[in-house]
């Protein structure tokens, strides 16, 4: 189990600042792709970033001529000085989220000269390429490139998809743009890519880009301005132009739901139960669309690789009050890291029903604490948690020795818990919020560790501490406690009846997602009414497989359409059946 030593390199530090820190890092360098987390209630696109989730920690690309990474931050993957000599060295950070399959980007820039180049299109800002669902690559431009003093942020869009997407920038106090006069502050950008426009229909698809950010400097975007009046230096993540291209992975649903059960547990860890085959679950890992985050970090040798990406997959049913929660995993190396408190297992956060205040967290631990050699979990709770509000136990196949490197690969692991949401606040038909971490700890127990070879590798679904030391503006994520009954006597890996869920979240801002559920393929059809009954929105109308299938709704839309607070209508049809549920949207 032990992997071969790499010589030690340099100490990796880690930082959390609003500017990226020069490190090294080797698995932060150019990533194949980065997650794209949802959002609760979408941008407003004004180019002031001033949302709650801009400001939140997760995945960013960070454009900057000699940039090292951190702990979310990631370097791209080249650059060129165009016109030198370049001596701004502006740091352009990129932050990505979607509300379902809208892709929003925020750009947020200290460049201290925003300008046009020259007389050509190019400017400040972003040159992107995006691969619609066909693969055919479309080019989006977001740039200062206009001429005059001081004009708007310029957004040129494909001509396939005139009506595609939407941008906005906000100038930092000071900056003022193609004035060479004054040293400027930077600005902040927004756009928003409708990929329903380019013929996506997974919001947790593989969406393929190149990211260029463009940084000329001391021009005065007047045509015919010679080149070396001014310096001009790019960078990207992909290629330049083309064909090289990097991976956007929409990730990170933001509810499961939670069937219901009239069958006890049996809390042996083994996850044997009838229930379990049809419970909803989210795959959290390294390379999942499930997760919302994570990170890879090995302390002494940058040089490593994370050879262990481990997947593990929650899962929810309840019976009454009682969430019943299961997690398996796939773990080559399970343990605990022998330098500190961290373990294989999950760690929990939660909140009282409608109570997010940090200090009011819950945390629950079904972990591998102990270090002895062949134990299983040792679970704890915080002094928040109600005694008796929750258990957990753990099961280890044959193949799986926890603590110790001494006897091969590991065969994983699974667990089981049961916690009493009714001591929490909630009812049946609630949102339960928690966040939900798997730590992956590898080659870190005491008979074989080495600071060259040990892998430190949380991935979590919500946030990972939920603690505004440490992250601002944390997210939870929904387990709905759905009256909907899950199958238990015939073992299918699908729902057994048809369903329409709650939206979530309810009442919303501009965006939610519905959860529907049928037993049988067929012909669906999805749309949104206003209390006229005036249809407003067809979320889906075509050949439905059967399954869970979570749609998105952005009532901002992709036309002109302006929807007023108040309450509207889903409907779902399927064959001969159909359902209706209400929502709430508040602007």
């Amino acid at each position: 189990m032990k992997k071969l030593r790499v010589l030690p390199a340099l100490i990796v530090v880690f930082a959390i600042l609003s500017n990226p820190v020069t490190v090294v890092a080797g698995s932060h360098v150019d990533p194949a792709f980065i997650k794209v987390v949802s959002v609760e209630t979408a941008p407003t696109i004004d180019g002031v970033l001033d949302e709650n989730i801009w400001a939140r920690r997760y995945d960013r690309l960070v454009f900057n001529a000699g940039m090292g990474t951190g702990d979310v931050d990631f370097a791209v993957t080249g650059g060129a000085e165009v016109q030198a000599p370049y001596t701004d060295t502006t740091s352009t950070i990129v932050k990505i989220v979607h509300d379902g399959l809208d892709l929003y980007i925020s750009l947020d820039s200290d460049d201290k000269s925003v300008c046009r180049f020259n007389s050509s299109w190019e400017g400040d800002g972003m040159f992107m390429k995006i691969k619609d669902a066909s693969g055919a690559d479309m080019e989006y431009k977001f740039y200062f490139n206009l001429e005059g003093t001081d004009p708007d942020i310029h957004l040129e869009l494909p001509g396939l998809y005139p009506n595609s997407a939407e941008g906005a920038a906000f100038k930092k106090s000071g900056t003022i743009v193609n004035d060479t006069t004054s040293v400027d502050s930077g600005y902040t950008a927004e756009m928003v890519i409708h990929l329903a426009d380019l013929g996506y229909t997974d919001m947790y698809a593989d969406v393929q880009v190149l990211i260029n950010i463009f940084d000329p400097d001391g021009y005065t975007g007047v045509t015919g301005e010679a080149w070396d009046v001014g310096t001009f230096y790019k960078a990207w993540w992909g290629s330049e132009w083309g064909p090289d291209m990097r991976t956007l992975r929409l990730s990170d649903p933001p509810t499961r739901v939670a069937l219901a059960t009239e069958d006890a547990i049996v809390m042996d860890g083994e996850i044997t139960e009838s229930f379990w085959e049809s419970a909803e679950s989210v795959v959290v890992g390294h390379n999942t669309n499930g997760s919302t985050g994570g990170y890879y970090a090995q302390w002494s040798d940058p040089e490593n690789e994370y050879t262990d990406a481990s997947e593990t997959s929650l899962k929810f049913v309840h019976n009454g009050s009682l969430l019943y929660i299961a997690v398996e995993s796939n773990d080559m190396s399970v343990g605990k890291w022998s330098p500190g408190w961290e373990a294989d297992g999950l760690f929990l956060w939660m909140t009282d029903k409608g109570d997010y205040a940090p200090a009011a967290r819950k945390e629950i631990k079904a972990m591998y604490f102990s270090g002895t050699e062949g134990d299983g979990i040792v679970f704890e709770t915080n002094d928040q948690v109600p005694t008796g509000s929750a258990e957990g136990v753990s099961f280890e196949p044959e193949g799986t020795v926890t603590h110790t490197g001494l006897n091969g690969d590991d065969a994983g692991y699974s667990l089981e818990l049961v916690i009493n949401t009714e001591d929490f606040g909630y009812e049946i038909g609630d949102t339960v919020r928690l966040s939900a971490v798997i730590w992956d700890l590898d080659y870190s127990s005491a008979d074989e560790y080495d600071a060259g070879i040990a892998d430190y590798a949380p991935e979590w679904w919500g946030s990972q501490w939920a603690d505004p030391n440490f992250e601002r503006f944390f997210m939870y994520r929904g387990v709905i406690l759905s009256t909907d009954p899950v199958g238990t006597d015939d073992f299918t890996t699908g729902p057994t009846h048809f369903s329409l869920s709650q939206n979530y979240p309810n009442p919303f801002n501009a965006g939610t997602v519905i959860s529907v559920s049928v037993p049988e393929s067929g012909n669906a059809n999805l749309e949104i009414y206003n209390v006229l009954g005036q249809k407003v929105a067809t979320l889906y109308d075509g050949f439905l497989s059967a399954g869970s299938h979570n749609f998105s709704w952005n009532s901002l839309g992709s036309n002109d359409q302006q929807l007023s607070t108040g309450m509207y209508f889903y409907r779902l049809t399927v064959g001969d059946q159909v359902a209706t549920k209400k929502m709430v949207m508040i602007k």
